[in-house]
């Protein structure tokens, strides 16, 4: 039998923690100022291509929980080397270096051209907590996700050590996901092997890590294909 991690400490701590998500009837005038609740540009304006299901409202459920506002903030002040609240390419790549996933300047551009509404070049607080708020409730894959992936990964990794073990990442996902889901995400992010062979957890590279998600973001969008081919649909 596949081991179930519904019952693990981390993931206890963190469903006593858990806030109830309003349903968007219920939606307070301070959550809809959020940073990222409402799109600051416009669908006509769009550099990005994002879907338009993110356009308008972001869905209940894409309401940033406290323990990934903290990690958020964290990975931020991480990578905010210079300490002027924006990120830039520079320090994105320096970043990437560290987790020995070295990448092209023109790159690290691309992936700030994907979420920098402003078109400063750079990386702010709101744009960073927008961009994790887009992501999570993108059902399409169209959502630009280089910038997501490495700090979704950082996420996990409070120590930064440049490799994460299932158990770093149960909070997060439990929050996120709920018991429910909790065993396929953390096996679509580690596979089926997650311990070795002498019984302790495997951990990945944020290099491994990238592969895995980029995998699922093929089949996600594969799938969505699929789904408008289907008979009756135009």
């Amino acid at each position: 039998l596949k081991p179930s991690f519904s019952q693990h400490p981390a993931v206890l701590s963190a469903a006593s923690a858990l806030l109830p998500v309003a349903a968007m009837a219920g939606v307070t005038e301070e959550m809809a100022k959020m940073p990222g609740f409402r799109r600051t540009v416009g669908l006509k304006n769009n550099h990005r291509g994002a879907t338009l299901d993110n356009t308008d409202v972001l869905a209940s459920k894409e309401n940033v929980q406290p323990v990934e506002l903290e990690a958020l903030r964290r990975v931020f002040k991480w990578l905010d080397t210079k300490k002027d609240d924006r990120l830039c390419w520079q320090e994105i790549s320096e970043a990437l270096a560290k987790l020995n996933h070295k990448t092209p300047r023109d790159q690290i551009e691309l992936w700030i051209w994907e979420v920098d509404d402003d078109l400063d070049n750079m990386v702010g607080w709101e744009e960073f907590h927008t961009m994790y708020q887009r992501c999570i409730s993108d059902t399409t894959g169209n959502e630009p996700r280089n910038l997501f992936n490495m700090v979704q990964f950082l996420m996990y990794d409070k120590d930064f050590t440049g490799r994460i073990s299932v158990e770093q990442t149960l909070q997060i996902l439990f929050v996120r996901h709920g018991r429910g889901e909790l065993d396929a995400e953390i096996q679509e992010i580690f596979g089926e092997q997650q311990k070795g062979s002498d019984g302790q957890e495997q951990k990945i590279t944020f290099s491994q890590f990238m592969a895995k998600a980029n995998e699922r973001l093929t089949r996600m969008r594969w799938a969505k294909k699929e789904v408008s081919k289907a008979p009756g649909r135009k």
